[in-house]
């Protein structure tokens, strides 16, 4: 396995001849440009905003955390919090200190899955129509009658419960299996393990959404990590079908994006008071006038906003929020000159009394104020609030998230 070399905010891989058709494909699929110069020099370079792995026909290459006071595992374990953690869950599904520290999502998931198997596969009763010589289940009367008449040896009608292994749980299993027996180098082992889930569809196209729909209870919590596993392998792992022997796949996760989401859960609810929001969706805020008569239209989209009225009548019916926060994914270059531009518009386009700017941090870190000059800006200070990532139990995980939720509450309340 090799590691990319790191420069400023892009990885630089150095490739080989035999590699640029595959990364010519790979540009392709994940709409990364690719200049002239790096194509020239053999190089390529990704953004450190990506985790995960490339494997192309010659080699794997490992994309680490940027930052490296973390490990895969706790962006694996962001990723959980985010997308399947209920607050009913065992504090102890969020524990790291034990946690597969290998970056190789279909490999933890394969073992994942084995480990289900060994403990038993997921059943769920469902009631089938069935025609049956005795009475039991619930019966279909007129149908069990118009049998009888007919003469027909098993004449009652009736839906009889049964054990299925076609259920939501192991339809995500299935997906990601699917999807994995594609790669060559894991079909004979995903075959086997298919093999144990007979008859289920694995039709998952959004693992994401599939994973949000099911409930867990205490008969099912000990699939969470497998399903969270299924939906990364669903939604993030691409292959590259080209027929080689290795098989070739990419496994890339967005962390800027992860952290910007876990930020925005532990807001929208921990906080007994539902007053952050997340848009769903971006505003206008001016047009541009081509020469050639073409008008385009400019957006803004902030991360959370704080009491936000989408038509304030104190101000001409225009949308106000009484805070507006930005997440960065920046835990050593805090207030940088675009960030504070950036979120000095956010507050004057919504007219906010208070600004933040969110941060990951390695330990506890206390909050940080920028003064600006109060006569050329209201609001004259931006707030930074830090949430520490690295802890490794579970249970002060969740303190740290509900630790930041209060200080986030109280910065913008009584500073």
């Amino acid at each position: 396995m090799e590691k990319g070399l790191r420069s400023k905010n892009r990885n630089i891989i150095k490739i080989s001849d035999a590699e640029i058709p595959f990364f010519e494909r790979f540009v392709k699929k994940y709409n990364i440009v690719w200049s002239y110069e790096e194509r020239q020099e053999n190089l390529i370079s990704i953004s450190t905003s990506y985790v995960g792995y490339i494997v192309t026909p010659v080699r794997k290459i490992n994309l680490s955390p940027k930052y490296d006071e973390i490990g895969f595992e706790h962006i694996f374990r962001m990723y959980l919090y985010v997308y399947s953690y209920q607050k009913t869950d065992d504090n102890s599904i969020l524990d790291i200190s034990n946690s597969n520290k290998e970056v190789d999502i279909a490999n933890i998931f394969l073992k994942s899955v084995e480990k289900n198997i060994q403990q038993g596969i997921y059943q769920s009763y469902s009631k089938i129509l069935k025609d049956v010589s005795a009475i039991k289940g619930k019966i279909r009367y007129a149908k069990t009658y118009q049998n009888y008449l007919l003469n027909k040896h098993n004449y009652v009608s009736s839906y009889i419960s049964s054990l299925e292994k076609n259920n939501n749980i192991n339809n995500l299993i299935v997906s990601a299996l699917v999807k994995l027996r594609k790669i060559k180098k894991y079909t004979a082992k995903v075959s086997s393990l298919l093999m144990y889930y007979q008859g289920v569809s694995g039709d998952v196209l959004d693992g994401t959404k599939a994973l949000s729909e099911i409930v867990f209870n205490s008969n099912t919590s000990r699939f969470k990590q497998t399903l969270t596993y299924a939906s990364m392998i669903i939604d993030q792992l691409d292959f590259d079908n080209v027929g080689n022997t290795l098989g070739t796949e990419s496994f890339l996760l967005n962390f800027d994006k992860l952290f910007e989401d876990f930020v925005a859960k532990i807001l929208t609810t921990i906080p007994k008071k539902k007053e952050f929001l997340v848009w769903s969706s971006t505003r206008d805020y001016g047009v541009i006038q081509r020469s050639n008569g073409l008008i385009e239209n400019r957006e803004y989209l902030p991360d959370i906003v704080y009491r936000y009225v989408e038509e304030d009548e104190n101000m001409n019916y225009f949308p106000t929020a009484f805070a507006v926060l930005d997440v960065k994914n920046k835990a050593f270059s805090t207030f940088k000159n675009a960030d504070v531009y950036q979120i000095l518009t956010y507050a004057r386009l919504l007219s906010s009394s208070k600004m933040l700017l969110l941060y990951p941090s390695f330990e506890f870190k206390a909050s940080e104020r920028m003064e600006l000059d109060p006569e050329l800006f209201s609001p004259s200070s931006i707030n930074a609030c830090f949430v520490n990532i690295r802890i490794e139990e579970g249970e002060k995980f969740l303190e740290e998230a509900t630790r930041f939720a209060d200080e986030v509450y109280s910065t913008i309340n009584f500073h």
